[in-house]
């Protein structure tokens, strides 16, 4: 016999283990399917007694039967969280939904006990066993929700271990921690907080618990431990503070905001400094771009600026960055009219560039103080009404500019220009004061000073006040040194409402003023102010208006 044959009855045995190998196959694979059949079904008929509609393609995809029951266990859960499920049922039913929604919950957490146990790493079942638990308990009432606390607590510590880069099991245990903070022992408070605090620097989740966490913080102290050092976050707090009516809240949140937003800004602009110096132009023009889009108006934020502006890269700006880059040129301008630039020519003059198509008094006063006289001449020989008070701030500007280059007699010619409403401001004369010192006429520039010196004040009415763009503005020439002042405030909103005030474009804080009980008590103010012209700015940041009045240096 050859050794390549074999029993001649091998062959038909193999034949039949095959087959029955075969059929033991399509049996074991027909089981699956039919269990797999039933357990949608199962699905389904839960779904509809419990209410909740769920896309059927949802469930077709589960590829087993543990899948698909677990899908419906999170359809039913989620239903149940639905602060729409509960609206507009009539409340003498209340009783009995609030029933039938615990055996709904306690069918979902059963659900969820029953996979676990065929399968202990499933990490969304640990989550719907113990959020089933802990909504259900917690909606009857359940005292078990604090003395049994481990049979929702655990799945929920065990889902976090299982998935930790899933945002649900630390949003929903941090959730429910707060809501029984009441009862936690010192040292479980501890880790809430530590939860608390990674779950808070998602956006929507802080969106989602940040009142709950604000009603529930002992203190600001306690409240502010958990916030993310995020300029975002901040401004979300003070919104919420504001909403609860707890102005200093809300103050102590702007002034975080502020210092959060101050550390964003460096860090993004040194990190645009490297984008440049790695060639990357456009990521990093994109992102001095950003930095001075979101530097505020405001003294200590000039630095920055300059720094953004002046690395930019070349290009134009869309109409959202001028947009947004509008108020610093309105500032960088006044500033340089009143008291001397504190920007540099270059900033400046790049600043205006990428404020698309400002008014021309505007642009031309952004070309003089950018030491480009020939094109702020450019934009006067163009204009229409050059003695118009628009232009009014330009002829002072440019008055004094000539005078510096000795070409006196045209800055006398700009003066006659002005319109006789700028012509009793105090600006005016110390530009006449100035053009007659470079001009050698000691009479003309003691006939100045004799006006300066009647203007100064040390205290001023409430109707020399101005608006502009909702902030009132006071400009005040003062004839001797104060080391602050005391405002009286003519309307106050009835619940309160809070202050930003700024003494020459620096911000000297935000001021809580309470709910009226009588007379609205002067806010004082302590601020050192040399003698000359100072701008006071008032803006109301905690709602409702609130009218300056009189003012008095101390």
């Amino acid at each position: 016999m050859s050794p390549d044959s074999g029993p001649r009855w091998a062959s038909p045995a193999l034949r039949a283990s095959s087959l029955l190998a075969g059929l033991a196959l399509a049996f074991v694979t027909f089981s699956q399917h039919q269990a797999l059949k039933a357990s949608r079904e199962s699905a389904f008929a839960w779904l509809e007694r419990a209410g909740v509609t769920l896309d059927a393609a949802a469930l077709d995809r589960e590829p087993d039967p543990d899948r698909v029951r677990l899908r419906a266990a999170r359809a039913v859960l989620a239903a149940e969280l639905d602060p729409g499920r509960q609206q507009g049922a009539p409340a003498e039913g209340a009783e009995r939904a609030a029933s039938e929604s615990a055996a709904r919950l306690a069918e979902a957490a059963a659900a969820a006990r029953e996979i676990l146990a065929r399968r202990p790493t499933s990490w969304e079942a640990c989550l719907v066993q113990g959020a089933a638990t802990y909504v259900g308990w917690s909606q009857a009432r359940d005292p078990r929700l604090l003395t049994a606390y481990r049979q929702w607590e655990a799945p929920l510590e065990a889902a976090l271990r299982l998935a930790p880069v899933r945002r649900e099991p630390a949003r929903f245990l941090a959730a429910a921690y707060l809501e029984v903070w009441p009862a936690l022992s010192p040292s479980k408070r501890e880790i809430a907080r530590r939860l608390l605090a990674e779950v808070l620097r998602d956006p929507q989740d802080l969106n989602r618990l940040l009142d709950p966490w604000l009603a529930t913080a002992a203190d600001r102290r306690e409240a502010f431990s958990v916030l993310p050092d995020d300029p975002a976050a901040w401004e979300r707090a003070a919104g919420a503070y504001a909403a609860r009516g707890d102005l200093a809240g809300f103050a102590a949140a702007r002034s975080r905001g502020d210092a959060a937003l101050l550390a964003r800004l460096r860090r993004d602009l040194l990190a645009a400094d490297r984008l440049r110096g790695d060639g990357r132009m456009d990521e990093a023009r994109a992102l001095y771009l950003s930095v001075a889009e979101r530097a505020r108006p405001e003294a200590r934020y000039l630095e920055l600026l300059e720094r953004a502006l002046e690395r930019c890269p070349p290009g134009p700006v869309d109409n959202q960055t001028a947009g947004q880059l509008a108020p610093h040129l309105d500032r960088a301008l006044e500033r340089c009219l009143l008291a001397g630039c504190e920007i540099k020519p270059a900033a400046l003059k790049r600043l205006s560039r990428f404020v698309r198509e400002p008014p021309a008094p505007q642009a031309a006063l952004a070309a003089l103080f950018a030491d480009d006289l020939p094109r702020a001449e450019l934009y006067e020989r163009r204009a229409e009404g050059l003695g118009t008070e628009p232009w009014a701030p330009y002829l002072i500007a440019k008055a004094r500019a000539l005078a510096a280059r000795g070409r006196v007699e045209e800055a006398r010619e700009a003066l006659t220009l002005v319109p006789l409403s700028w012509q009793r401001r105090p600006l005016y004369w110390q530009a006449r004061a100035a053009v007659a010192r470079e001009a050698g006429d000691a009479g003309e520039m003691a006939a100045a000073q004799a006006r300066l010196d009647d203007a100064a004040r040390q205290a001023w009415p409430a109707t020399e006040w101005t608006w502009t763009r909702g902030v009132a503005r006071l400009e005040m020439l003062t004839g001797r040194p104060a080391d602050g002042f005391a405002l009286q405030l003519d309307t106050v909103p009835e619940n309160g409402s809070l202050v930003e005030l700024r003494l020459d474009g620096a911000a000297l804080g935000a001021f809580p003023l309470p709910p009226l009980a009588g007379a609205v008590p002067a806010l004082r103010v302590a601020v050192r102010l040399g003698r000359g012209l100072h701008v006071l700015e008032l803006r109301s940041a905690g709602g409702g208006q609130v009218l300056p009045g009189a003012l008095e240096l101390r």
